[in-house]
């Protein structure tokens, strides 16, 4: 999970009533980060000249912050913000305090006008109740999160899935507006890669395999090629630092990637289907911001009578994704009737579902919190049913008029808030369902 690096620096005014507060406020504000979980660079002075403001962001610009957090202990001059600025371009947090004669929220507004004017990327911040400090907590792991995504890289293998013109992507858009960038492979080099591999190591990897499930309905052959997959991509990521990959598997590929998609996602590489970049973008998101794997999937039903949706694909869900790793069968891919899927009923809890689609300008999100319940195998893959908290007329209208795709990545635990202040920064469109439905532009 990330942990987002992040400066401090309280500021004040030496004439201001309540600067000799400055020392304890700066005491107080860095423990409150500490305990957020928040990685917490001090300046090594408080901010109230030329100076200071100088030194203070010289220094977070050596400690490579992701962003800046600045609170207020009385009014102070707005051009030794953007003297620290200068220094180090980042983020910014703006943090006030109750004070009739301090000054601090006066302070602050009149701070965030100015950056407002010259186009800097800012949140504010009242007091410190939970809420506000779960406010500085989640734009802290958004601004991470951008940042992480601006050094990533995702692999491709092959072309995206033919029939699919929804999952092409831009490069470029990619990388202006998202950040990651894309490192080609074609089948035919993966396949070399493939034949190239240990056969003897990938037999003894596959009896390893074989012992943490419940049951091997996959030939004997199919589980060794599929583990020399996992060898050969797994060599692909290590040579080009990748944190997640796409294949072409549809259709000529069905079943033999699957197996290897699941234990990469188990390490920490998300792995998505049917070449679709954007869709591996947002699992890398939902990875980062949980620190678990992530459900690459399609919606295949929906229940009026609870407000669910029942979402799976072929079977490529890491392990830990499992409801009971006992459940866990490792069997061929459906249609095809060959190769080596993970199969299991995914486990239950709060989830976040992310469609992510488009290019340049016409990039949008739909986040859905909702909860994992209880399914049966109902369908050959990793089935998981999401009661969802608008109604499915709702969700399927929403879907509908905004254009979304097919392909809903789903990561445990509530990050839509996150996800909405990394949309904010990077310039998307973000499409909250909630109750009620929030449309942001």
């Amino acid at each position: 999970m990330l942990k987002p690096r992040i400066g401090l620096a309280v500021a004040y005014h030496p004439y201001e009533e309540g600067a000799e507060n400055a020392p304890a406020l700066f005491s107080r504000t860095r423990s409150t980060l500490d305990t957020l979980g928040l990685d917490v660079v001090p300046a090594d002075e408080l901010v109230h000249d030329e100076r200071t403001a100088n030194q203070a962001g010289e220094k977070f610009r050596k400690e490579i912050v992701d962003l800046v957090c600045l609170p207020l202990a009385t009014w102070t001059s707005d051009h030794l913000v953007l003297d620290m600025l200068e220094q180090v371009d980042v983020p910014i947090i703006t943090w006030a305090f109750a004070g009739v004669n301090t000054g601090s929220l006066c302070g602050c507004q009149q701070i965030d006008c100015v950056l407002k004017e010259l186009n800097k990327k800012y949140k504010f911040v009242y007091g410190d109740d939970e809420q506000a400090l779960q406010e500085i907590r989640r734009y802290s792991m958004a601004v991470a999160l951008s940042r992480r995504m601006r050094f990533a890289r995702i692999g491709m293998i092959g072309h995206r899935t033919g029939g699919m013109t929804e999952v092409a992507f831009d490069e470029y858009a990619l990388k202006s507006v998202l950040g990651p960038r894309v490192v080609q492979m074609g089948v035919d080099e993966l396949r070399r890669s493939i034949d190239s591999t240990s056969v003897d190591e990938a037999r003894s990897l596959w009896e390893k395999i074989k012992k943490k499930v419940g049951k091997i309905r996959a030939a004997e052959d199919d589980g060794t090629y599929s583990a020399r997959v996992y060898l050969a991509l797994k060599k692909f990521d290590e040579d080009n630092g990748l944190l997640g990959l796409t294949t072409e598997c549809y259709p000529k590929l069905m079943g033999q990637v699957c197996l290897a998609h699941s234990l990469l996602s188990e390490e920490g590489v998300v792995a998505g289907c049917e070449g679709d970049v954007n869709s591996t973008a947002a699992m890398l998101m939902l990875h980062q911001l949980t620190g678990e794997p992530v459900h690459n999937t399609d919606v295949l039903a929906v229940y009026e009578e609870d407000n669910s949706v029942l979402l799976s694909h072929c079977g490529s869900g890491a392990f830990s994704l499992a409801e009971k790793q006992e459940d866990i069968v490792l069997g061929p891919v459906r249609l095809a009737n060959r190769g080596v899927c993970v199969l299991f009923p995914s486990k239950t809890g709060k989830v976040t579902m992310v469609n992510l689609v488009g290019r340049m300008d016409t990039y949008r999100m739909c986040v859905v919190v909702g909860e994992a319940i209880p399914t049966e195998m109902v369908f050959p893959g990793n089935p998981i049913r999401v009661r969802i908290p608008v109604t499915i007329e709702e969700f399927l209208d929403v879907v509908a008029d905004e254009g979304f795709g097919h392909h809903w990545m789903i990561g445990y635990g509530n990050v839509s808030r996150e996800l909405v202040e990394l949309g904010s920064l990077v310039g998307i469109k973000m499409v909250l369902l909630q109750e009620p439905a929030v449309r942001q532009k």
